[in-house]
């Protein structure tokens, strides 16, 4: 009896002493919900810092939307230096682009505010119609990538910290090596090529599911290796805990000691990095977009960029920076909902 009580000891905490802090057990769910208002602010902070630097940013590059217009048109070559410099000013004003740009900030943060992205300069449409209608194929997209880039991490992951050193544990990290290495414009044109020539895969189209798995893996293969190892280092470290090494004295077999035991605590670090690497699958695609002629915003955010249409630039970008707040907004609830301990931790901290 005194040797159970010695193990039960150094059982992992979610099994005794933090019961009382989960989510359904106490004050668990009133302590993540105060982590979510929390985090509400800073994201609200964070958002209105981002729309300053979003619109700095898009009218830090020289010239403008008129510019490109009558350099597309090639008007400049029909009109006299004054009507020219006339017609630009026209258009500049229908723009709003003849007000200064600290007026310009506020008129748009204005629409903003109310939902309203504007209007875009070069198809006369809203510029947040234009977005709902190309965000569920890079939608689905980013989360069909994320999907095989963790699944592809799982198992790299756990394969490798099975036997650390091992003769698998060191192909594998070679060939995530090799996939880290290798530019995603690259891999993505070289399965492209194949995939055409070998499977009939449609090179252009709509956003269907017979298009969607080929860039999809394409996107996981690059995302994978840094997921993968981070997962390895973690299971390692958690196989090495008192709590581990007890569960495997009492007998424990070694897949219920990392599916029972390790799999949790390991796969808390893994939130962070993944909830960036979904974030970025999902509003980041730009390479993968172009390379496979996929109808999502990127692509749209890409010749938006190439025409100086600042109302779907700046959409694109603040829709980015929400996407990546939100995401992360979102894996910190679940860290503490998940482990206790990352309170604790923070508390300890203060």
């Amino acid at each position: 009896m005194a040797d159970q009580q010695t193990v039960a000891k150094v059982l992992p905490p979610p099994v005794a002493e933090l019961a009382g802090d989960r989510p359904g057990a106490g004050g668990g769910w009133a302590r993540v919900a105060v982590v979510f208002a929390r985090g509400g602010v800073t994201a609200a902070g964070l958002l209105l810092v981002a729309s300053v630097l979003v619109f700095a940013l898009v009218r830090a590059a020289p010239g403008d939307a008129v510019d490109v217009e009558f350099g597309e048109s090639g008007a400049s070559a029909l009109l006299t230096p004054e009507e020219e410099a006339a017609a630009r000013a026209r258009r500049a004003e229908e723009l709003g682009l003849n007000r200064s740009v600290p007026e310009q900030y506020v008129r748009w943060l204005d629409r903003v505010v109310r939902l309203d992205l504007g209007t875009s300069y070069r198809t006369g449409r809203p510029v947040a119609d234009e977005l709902v209608e190309r965000l569920p194929a890079s939608a689905a997209l980013g989360g069909a990538g994320f999907l095989v880039a963790l699944a592809g991490a799982w198992g790299v992951g756990l394969l490798s910290a099975r036997r650390p050193g091992g003769l698998a544990d060191h192909l594998l990290r070679l060939l995530s090596l090799a996939a880290t290495a290798v530019p995603t414009f690259l891999l993505g044109s070289l399965a492209l090529r194949y995939a055409a020539d070998w499977f009939g895969y449609p090179v252009a189209g709509e956003a269907t599911w017979r298009r969607l798995w080929l860039p999809a893996v394409v996107l996981g293969v690059g995302a994978m290796p840094l997921l993968a190892r981070l997962l390895r280092a973690s299971l390692i470290s958690e196989h090495g805990q008192p709590y581990a090494l007890a569960a495997m004295a009492r007998g424990a077999s070694p897949a219920r000691v990392t599916f029972r035991h390790v799999m949790r605590p390991a796969f808390t670090p893994l939130l962070t990095l993944a909830g960036l690497t979904l974030s970025s699958l999902v509003a980041g695609t730009v390479i993968t977009e172009v390379i496979f002629s996929w109808p999502g915003v990127s692509g749209y955010a890409v010749a938006a960029i190439a025409a100086k249409d600042y109302p779907v630039v700046q959409a694109y970008l603040l829709l980015v920076v929400v996407v990546v707040v939100l995401v992360n907004r979102a894996v910190d609830v679940l860290q503490h909902a998940l482990d206790p301990r990352v309170e604790q931790r923070a508390e300890a901290t203060e």
